[in-house]
């Protein structure tokens, strides 16, 4: 349904995203930008890494993340950014994008609240790199738990 190729379940959504930083290689020490407004899983699976979450701003009409807040936070140690899809509402993914290939960084969604939704005519989920959904009672496919991480290309997927 969301287009994602590749897909590895789990037990909740901080565990799919701890399973994506896996498979995008971050490791000890590295910088993972995340956005200020979020669930706590976000960051704490960061440091479950023993990687550094480092916050940028949220763009005040979506509360996702602001690309140009991320921009400033880069720095040689910064290894992946997660934008977090919330509440239906989008990062600018398009600049994203570019922010990520100017840096060589992964971009990793949380799309947590946002199965089946849309960005631009493309499944959010399958914009960047790697993604991941929870199915906890709050969310728009609720299974008490559980959730999924998605792979762009087979690769990242056997890492």
């Amino acid at each position: 349904m969301q287009g994602a190729r590749y897909a590895l379940p789990v037990a909740n959504g901080t565990v799919s995203l701890t399973a994506a930083l896996m498979a995008a290689g971050v490791r000890f020490g590295d910088e993972v930008i995340v956005p200020a407004y979020t669930w706590d899983g976000t960051a704490t699976a960061v440091l479950a890494m023993g990687a550094v979450p480092v916050f940028a701003d949220v763009d005040p009409d979506t509360y996702c993340l602001d690309v140009e807040s991320a921009r400033r936070a880069v720095t040689p140690r910064t290894k992946a950014v997660i934008p977090v899809h919330l509440a239906m509402r989008f990062t600018d993914m398009d600049a994203l994008g570019k922010l990520a290939a100017e840096h060589g960084l992964r971009v990793i969604e949380d799309c947590a609240h946002s199965l089946g939704a849309e960005y631009k005519g493309n499944m959010v989920g399958t914009l960047g790199d790697a993604s991941f959904f929870s199915f906890q009672a709050f969310k728009p496919l609720n299974t008490h738990g559980g959730g999924l991480a998605w792979m762009r290309d087979a690769e990242l997927a056997q890492k």
